[in-house]
């Protein structure tokens, strides 16, 4: 009896390390956990949250001219009550002063005193079936 009270919470330890040992890329990801988005240009829900973002980045920046997404660096999804969109990209500022409409037609500055690259981190939340959309954080460095 003492034999089988040893053997029982051995073999669960072993089954879970077992399971972690196996994982890799074979092994279904945690419902719920942020997925890596592969093709960022060609996905047409990231698009328009970065676009958003880079709206509500402009209205907050005091920048006189717009700023534009050069490229994005990584990005993921994550299924939520809605879809959250974690976005890091590399902006920079563009010839367009403010307020400009369609950034992809501004050019980036390249002149060095003007030029500006930044890095930043954005998190848009979605409810695309209620045509919502939110700005959750927003940070640059």
């Amino acid at each position: 009896m003492a034999g089988v009270r040893v053997c029982v919470p051995l073999l669960a330890v072993a089954l879970v390390f077992a399971g972690s040992v196996r994982g890799g890329k074979d092994r279904p990801s945690l419902v719920g956990a942020p997925l890596d988005i592969a093709n960022a240009d060609n996905d047409e829900g990231l698009q328009r949250a970065l676009q958003f973002a880079m709206r509500e980045y402009n209205r907050a920046s005091n920048d006189m001219y717009s700023s534009r997404v050069v490229r994005v660096i990584s990005a993921k999804r994550q299924i939520v009550s809605g879809i959250k969109y974690i976005i890091v990209a590399e902006i920079g500022r563009t010839t367009c002063p403010k307020p400009a409409t369609d950034l992809q037609s501004c050019a980036l500055h390249d002149a060095p005193h003007m030029a500006k690259r930044t890095t930043c981190n954005f998190v848009v939340y979605t409810v695309p079936w209620l045509n919502q959309m939110k700005l959750l954080d927003s940070s640059c460095q």
